[in-house]
């Protein structure tokens, strides 16, 4: 039977359960304004009644209650919502870097302005235009030296301002790093301390929280996914990598890249293989560094050296008002420290390279009428593999055809016809190894196109061909070396300048054309003061010729489908942060709606446990007093 004392501790558990509630909803109370709190909920059931079936159970009624006890103290938590809410904060993290450096680029371009690139290369044609019309006059060759130096500052400027932007990236990238590892290290510690609590039979409710709150921080900066396999042990990857199992830390480190300017990139510390990232604030960084901000600075040195080579190419060919001439207009310093254009490409101390960024051919020729010949040309992607690219011409085919095709074919050369109506073949930007820019890597023909119809190769087919694997490849040219032009110094677009002849005197500038004495085939002589054609030409080389900058015709075209493609990028980068916002808003108002204090709610449950407080009290006090009673009147 029952214990004459039963009733006491009936009420004394009682008093703790409800004890136990309010300190509970006082604690949910004083965490009404954290965010990362999840509200408690206690648990409370009923105690094993006396006595258990048995043939040995005491004689009396049985199953007689023994009051309440907290099983536990439960943490409200929707495992689906908090997910959903760390992958769109991922996204959402992503988009905003990638529109907050995007929003910089813009603002380093500063189009439309007086003062940016694009209003700079309309002053440079528009003072070459005038100078056309009024040759004699050196006023006018000093208005066009003054805009050329203003539109190579103004290269050399946004340059500048790129480099340190992606500099920056790249500082960013490690701050990350840093922070991935931080967080890691305290996940592993919360991991540890939640199973040592749980061993003890405790909740760490509180701990969980702090974990969540760390996983949720550990979302904005990378893809984040975490199992539970054990309730009590979060398992956290990146890109399929374990980072935290429990006790278990794997940390990131970054490494200079030498194949990537020396800048950073991520791998794991154990085994030194790259890190993999997906979304998230690390991933938007990479691809901003290595995606929009390389591939802006590359555009802009590829505007820089064609800039260069369009207008001293023409300007070579022209007088100046002392009629000196084969004069350079702008100034580049080649890549290699020699004539012939070989290079130490992989840093070896040993020349390995030939690098030449253009050869115009020594035959004048035709694009709109058929070749008469047939063959096949070979060149080579810009890419690690130096994957070829054939192009096969016929004996009806006209060149203007052949050279389409050339530029539609993603091999590492543009082509196109100058103003002497010779062929021109040209590299673009490298593809894998940004030290390799703007080289002509393979020029081969099985046929006669490229050697005795262009006169760009000494000989046709392999023992002719053309490649930058090799050592004074020059000497496969057929053309003079004034034709052909080396790979400029590293980054041209930061070295952009004005030739010492031209800086020193306005009167070198080429704006007469000249004529031929003599049956050379070259202008060897001035036609005097009032000729200006040399001038028109540069003018339309830079505006309305096909010069290929890239895959575009010329350095108009090129510089407006550079902005427009910043334009739209940076546009749709603000759209997905305003759209992500959104979802990110209601997932988190889901959230809350589940997790969130209501001090309503608490108020009530504060008032029902005080009432169950007291009642257990008034219990105890009545069992009290009839014991009291009992054993008085025993006594």
């Amino acid at each position: 039977m029952a214990s004459t004392f039963m009733g006491l501790e009936i009420a004394r558990r009682g008093l703790n359960t409800h004890q136990l509630a309010l300190q509970t909803t006082g604690h949910n109370i004083s965490n009404a304004d954290n965010e990362n709190y999840s509200r408690q909920r206690v648990n409370m059931s009923a105690s094993h009644p006396l006595y258990d079936p048995s043939l040995n159970r005491a004689n009396g009624p049985g199953m007689l209650g023994q009051g309440n006890e907290v099983n536990r103290i439960e943490r409200i938590r929707d495992a689906f919502v908090e997910a959903r809410v760390n992958e769109t904060t991922q996204q959402k993290s992503y988009w905003e870097t990638r529109q907050k450096y995007l929003s910089q680029t813009e603002i380093i371009y500063n189009e439309p302005s007086d003062e940016s690139v694009r209003s700079q290369l309309d002053r440079f044609w528009q003072s070459w235009q005038e100078l056309s019309q009024y040759p004699e006059e050196l006023s006018h060759r000093e208005v066009v030296r003054e805009s050329g130096r203003e539109l190579s500052f103004r290269i050399r400027n946004t340059f500048e301002k790129l480099f340190q932007l992606r500099a920056q990236a790249d500082n960013d990238l490690e701050v990350s790093v840093n922070q991935v590892n931080a967080l890691a290290t305290e996940l592993r510690d919360l991991n540890v301390r939640i199973m040592k609590s749980v061993a003890l039979g405790d909740d760490p409710n509180d701990l969980r929280d702090m974990r969540d709150q760390k996983i949720g921080e550990l979302s904005k900066l990378t893809n984040t996914t975490v199992e539970y396999m054990d309730p009590n042990e979060a398992i956290v990857y990146i890109g399929g990598m374990v980072l935290v199992q429990g006790e278990k830390l794997n940390l990131l480190e970054t490494q200079s890249d030498p194949s990537n300017e020396g800048l950073k990139k991520v791998v794991w510390a154990d085994s030194g293989k790259d890190a993999v990232f997906r979304e998230g604030h690390i991933q938007a960084l990479l691809e901003v560094r290595d995606g929009v901000l390389k591939e802006n600075i590359q555009k802009l040195d590829l505007l820089a050296v064609n800039i260069a080579d369009i207008v001293n190419e023409v300007h070579r060919d022209g007088f100046g008002l002392t009629k000196e001439t084969n004069i350079n207009f702008f100034h580049l310093d080649p890549l290699a420290r020699n004539i012939r254009g070989n290079f130490d490409l992989n840093g070896d101390g040993t020349d390995e390279t030939s690098a030449v960024f253009k050869v115009a051919g020594r035959n004048e020729i035709s694009t709109n009428r058929p070749m008469g010949i047939s063959g096949t040309l070979t060149f080579s992607r810009n890419d690690e593999a130096n994957t070829p690219v054939h192009i096969t011409y016929r004996e009806d085919e006209t060149l203007g055809s052949v050279i389409e095709r050339i530029n539609r074919s993603g091999a590492g050369v543009v082509a196109y016809v100058n103003h002497n109506n010779n062929l021109v073949l040209k590299g673009k930007v490298s593809e894998d190894d940004w030290r390799s820019s703007f080289m002509i890597r393979h020029m081969e023909d099985s046929g006669e196109l490229l050697s005795g119809y262009a006169g760009i190769l000494q000989n046709s087919g392999p023992a002719g061909a053309f490649d930058y694997r090799r050592l004074d490849e020059i000497n496969k040219l057929s053309s003079d070396l004034d034709r052909i032009t080396l790979v400029p110094v590293l980054h041209p677009a930061g070295v952009l300048r004005l030739s010492d002849e031209v800086e020193g005197n306005a009167a070198l500038i080429a704006a007469a054309s000249g004529k031929d004495i003599g049956g050379t085939g070259d202008a060897n002589e001035a036609y005097g003061l009032k000729d200006g054609s040399n001038a028109l030409r540069i003018a339309q080389a830079l505006r309305h010729n096909n010069t290929m900058v890239g895959e575009h015709k010329n350095t108009d075209e090129f510089y407006n489908a550079l902005i427009a493609k910043l334009g739209i990028e940076s546009k749709t980068a603000q759209d997905q942060v305003e759209n992500q916002g959104l979802i990110l808003d209601n997932l988190q108002s889901l959230r809350q709606s589940v997790i969130g204090v209501n001090l309503d709610e608490e108020m009530a449950n504060m008032v029902q446990f005080q009432h169950g407080y007291n009642a257990a009290a008034r219990i105890m006090q009545t069992m009290s007093e009839m014991i009291e009673t009992l054993i008085t009147r025993l006594g």
